[in-house]
């Protein structure tokens, strides 16, 4: 289990200097439906195309080598200036807190 503590002193490319961060996990937002992606995918849903929105996932894991964990995305406000960034390298972890 990753703890990350609440403050972290990071660089900030806006003030250009080391500074205190706020970390916060970056969500993602909702999709529009409306794009070619999910359009594409209502439309092998509607047709029936065997069992593809519920395919075996070990079938399709290239060869069973899928990491078992995934990348978290962190989001870094500087207290100084307030605006926000994402650090370079992201943390790959299976259990993750903020503390």
């Amino acid at each position: 289990m990753v703890n990350i503590p609440k403050e972290i002193k990071r660089y900030c490319p806006h003030c250009n200097s080391h500074q205190e961060h706020i970390v916060k996990e970056d969500t993602k937002g909702r999709t529009s439906a409306m794009k070619k992606k999910h359009r594409k995918r209502q439309r092998k849903i509607d047709k029936g195309y065997g069992g593809f929105p519920y395919e075996d996932p070990s079938k399709r894991s290239r060869g069973g080598k899928n990491p078992t964990s995934e990348k978290k995305d962190l989001k870094l406000k500087c207290k100084e200036c307030g605006k926000s960034h994402k650090p370079k390298k992201p943390i790959r972890a299976a259990k993750f807190s903020i503390e």
